[in-house]
């Protein structure tokens, strides 16, 4: 029996071969789409799975509260807040703390120097945190001791080869650290990657004091539960844990925080509004985005096929009727046409598969994934998507099916059919579907693009171009600032250079500042500069004045503020702040003040990106703390320009090696994902007119067809063939109209959404609404018109002569 559906099927297919075709085309693309939608969440979903235990380990997040009403999460929390809480909560059996570098750090093991990232202090319970496997030491003494560092097995075949690591030297920051163990690399599917691991003991012996601090947001953080406990009573407590031992030191100086614990396995998709983080990062809004993408495109190919198979009905009644009085069933033909479905569906699943496969490598390169090629061999996906093909088949086919057999012998050979127009009417709201979707896939994509946009084009405060970092290192040139910086600086394409701490899109101080007319603390974002930098950097000074090298008064006493910082002490008016008296606590004398009042305003700029809102910042020279240069550099001749600051480097530095970057680079960074979203949209909006206009134009071939007597009457008659396209198109016209008006507020809302986690954003204006109508209007009015202008300059003859 099945062999003679398949038979049958396979004849049918290639008697109609335009919508075969039509048909498979619009289901390959759509499979293709959706598989590899499917294949990239699927990849998103796996990440901190392979964990044991996953579901009782959570990290701690900080819910951040300033004076000035500013809200913030931050990822990292003050060091004191894990041990405490196991002391004090017994559901906590255990906590891992990691003190990150924001910089590479130079290894030296013999003859090699290298530069290494992706590191820091951690507590010796990262092994089990993450479980790590370890190829050399034990997990119960490892990381114990002071000046002890483990690695993984890439740095280990980097600096011993194939001979063991463990109990080897490592010289880090002019200190030999002995190797204590050796791990695998973190899993691809592990938010966090880290490299190497100093002991934290180091630090607990180096900086003790500063370890029991409870405003020092510092650290990554996270909690294993004991089995049974509940996580959310144990949040529910934390805003009182935090009121007995935070807010007593973090409320004077103008702010305090509330803890909370985010699942381990939801930091990679959920945790994108928390600050200062350092895991790979996803976004579940962009998975549920692309979701949403993948289900409409398939709707949109099912539809096309129930509507070209309903409206090909017509022409297949008879064969119905006379199957019927020959003995079928009505379950026959309806598996019948319900196999004719499969049968597209599967040989559009084949050519999906390869289109997936094909596309997989441009994925991978784009997204920065490794899903592997020839994943479709793995036998348990395999029958998933043979399942899914046979389920899509059954979708698509199931309507026109049941439609096509029920219809009664004897109206069928006698030519007396009813309900027809109920059926076309059917069809008709079937294309408005279709555009709906279209059309709020288009909203969708003009809004990500727009704001990516925006995001990439706004000014941010300070001109972000042709300005080129590098760090400060070694002994020489920590020693000869002055010199190093008056070296770099003397070739024709270095137009001016200043050194700091902080710059836009790296770490910065987070000091507080105290206002000496109130005696108040004030959080604030803290740039450590020389003179040079607003000049360097392109910051607009609109009060007072810049710092100036021939004023020594400068370094001591003189702060320059940000319009935000100005207004966060009072002024309305910005200028209104010069001459206000501030002081700082000093990093390398802490018993003593950094005294001063402020001379200059800057515009406010951008510290981070545009989901965040405009922090206010304070800016003083101190030599002290200065960890990198910037050039502002002529864009040409760009490799001479590099040349030289190599040249330059090594003659103050023979041990590290010369490293550079641009500052631009740490916004592209930031805008990644909106980036991939973006163009990942653009892509599968293209795919979703593409089948939708496909199923139109055959929609449209099928309808033409059934008028071609009607159009060669009207010819005939004297209709002009522009009125005949007209009287053909006008039909499609206002079912996309129906179409705008019904998608319009839908769209509106779900961008409006997305919007909202951007601090600064595009506003959804009626243009936008107007150009995706203008778009699907004038595409899918080309695909009417061209088969409805070749219906009417059809002979009419040929028509007429037909029956």
């Amino acid at each position: 029996m099945f062999k003679n559906y398949l038979k049958i099927g396979l004849r049918n297919l290639l008697k109609n071969r335009l919508f075969t075709v039509i048909n498979i085309s619009g289901m390959a693309i759509s499979i293709a789409s959706f598989l590899i939608i499917a294949l990239f969440i699927w990849d998103e979903w796996k990440f901190d799975k392979h964990i044991e235990d996953v579901s009782l380990k959570y990290r701690i997040y900080n819910e951040l509260f300033s004076e000035d009403g500013r809200v913030r999460k931050g990822a990292m929390v003050p060091p004191m807040i894990a041990p405490t809480l196991a002391a004090e909560y017994p559901e906590v059996e255990s906590y891992f703390r990691f003190l990150n570098f924001n910089y590479p750090v130079l290894f030296e093991v013999g003859s090699k120097k290298m530069t290494e990232d992706k590191g820091g202090y951690a507590d010796p319970t990262v092994f089990d945190m993450f479980s790590l496997k370890l190829v050399e030491g034990d997990r119960k003494t490892a990381l114990k001791d002071l000046n002890t560092v483990a690695i993984n097995t890439t740095l280990k075949r980097k600096y011993f080869g194939d001979k063991p690591a463990l109990g080897e030297s490592i010289e880090i920051f002019d200190v030999n650290y002995k190797v204590t163990a050796v791990y695998e690399d973190f899993p691809l599917h592990s938010h966090l990657q880290l490299n190497y691991l100093l002991s934290m003991e180091t630090v607990n012996q180096q900086i003790p004091e500063r370890m029991k601090r409870w405003g020092w947001n510092q650290f990554h953080t996270y909690i294993k539960l004991k089995p049974g406990a509940d996580a959310s009573q144990l949040e529910g407590k934390l805003k009182a844990f935090a009121e007995r031992h935070a807010w007593p030191e973090t409320k004077p100086n103008g702010s305090y925080y509330i803890p909370h614990l985010m699942p381990m396995e939801q930091i990679h998709l959920h945790a994108g509004d928390q600050v200062w983080d350092i895991a790979v990062r996803g976004s579940a809004q962009t998975n549920y985005i692309l979701t949403a993408t993948a289900i409409f495109i398939l709707v949109i190919a099912i539809l096309n096929f129930i509507n070209l198979s309903t409206a090909r009905a017509v022409s297949r009644v008879k064969e119905v009727g006379v199957r019927k009085v020959v003995g079928a069933l009505r379950t026959q033909l309806i598996w019948q046409f319900i196999s004719e479905s499969m049968i597209i569906a599967f040989i559009a699943l084949l050519i999906g598969g390869l289109l997936t496969e094909l596309t997989l490598p441009a994925l991978n390169s784009f997204t920065d994934k490794r899903i592997p090629t020839g994943i479709f061999l793995d036998p348990l996906l395999l029958l998933i998507i043979v399942v899914f093909a046979m389920l899509v088949g059954i979708a698509a086919g199931a309507y026109p099916a049941f439609y096509i057999s029920s219809s009664r012998p004897a109206q069928i050979l006698t030519n007396k059919q009813h309900g027809r127009s109920g059926k076309f009417l059917l069809r008709k709201g079937l294309v408005v579907v279709q555009f709906i979707l279209s059309f709020f896939l288009i909203i969708a994509s003009l809004v990500v693009s727009q704001q990516h946009t925006y995001m990439r084009t706004m000014d941010m405060g300070f001109d972000k171009d042709n300005l080129l970092v590098i760090r400060i290192r070694g002994n020489e040139m920590q020693r000869n600032l002055a010199a190093a910086k008056q070296a770099f600086s003397d070739h024709p394409n270095i137009i001016s250079a200043t050194m700091g701490y902080g710059l836009p899109g790296e770490a910065y101080a987070g000091d507080g500042i105290k206002d000496k007319e109130t005696n108040k603390d004030w959080p604030i974002s803290m740039l450590t500069v020389d003179h040079d930098y607003i000049k360097t950097l392109g910051i607009d000074l609109i009060a007072g004045r810049d710092f100036s090298e021939d004023l020594p008064s400068d370094e001591r006493s003189a702060f320059i503020l940000s319009e935000a910082a100005a207004k966060m002490l009072g002024h309305a008016n910005p200028a209104d702040a010069l001459e206000h008296p501030l002081a700082w606590n000093r990093w390398d004398a802490p018993d003593s003040l950094k005294e001063g009042k402020v001379i200059g305003i800057v515009k406010d700029f951008h510290l981070n990106s545009l989901r965040e809102n405009i922090l206010p910042v304070v800016l003083h020279v101190y030599p002290f703390a200065y960890s990198s240069m910037t050039f502002r550099i002529k864009p040409d001749n760009l490799p001479a320009t590099i040349a030289h600051l190599e040249s330059t480097w090594k003659r103050f530095n023979s041990e590290w090696p010369f490293e550079y970057k641009f500052l631009d680079d740490n916004f592209d960074k930031l805008y990644k994902s909106e980036e991939k979203l973006a163009t990942l949209f653009t892509f599968f909006t293209a795919f979703t007119i593409f089948v939708a206009c496909l199923g139109l134009f055959g929609l449209v071939v099928y309808s033409t067809t059934q008028k071609y007597r009607e159009i060669s009457i009207r010819k005939v008659l004297g209709a002009e063939e522009s009125t005949l396209v007209v009287h053909l198109a006008r039909t499609y016209a206002l079912l996309l109209a129906i179409a705008f008006v019904v998608a319009i507020p839908f769209s509106y809302y779900a961008a409006h959404t997305w919007l909202q986690k951007f601090a600064y954003r595009i506003d959804i204006t009626p243009v936008l609404f107007v150009k995706a109508a203008l778009f699907i209007m004038v595409m899918s009015l080309v695909t009417v018109g061209i088969q409805s202008f070749k219906a009417a300059r059809a002979n009419p003859v040929d028509a007429l002569k037909e029956q």
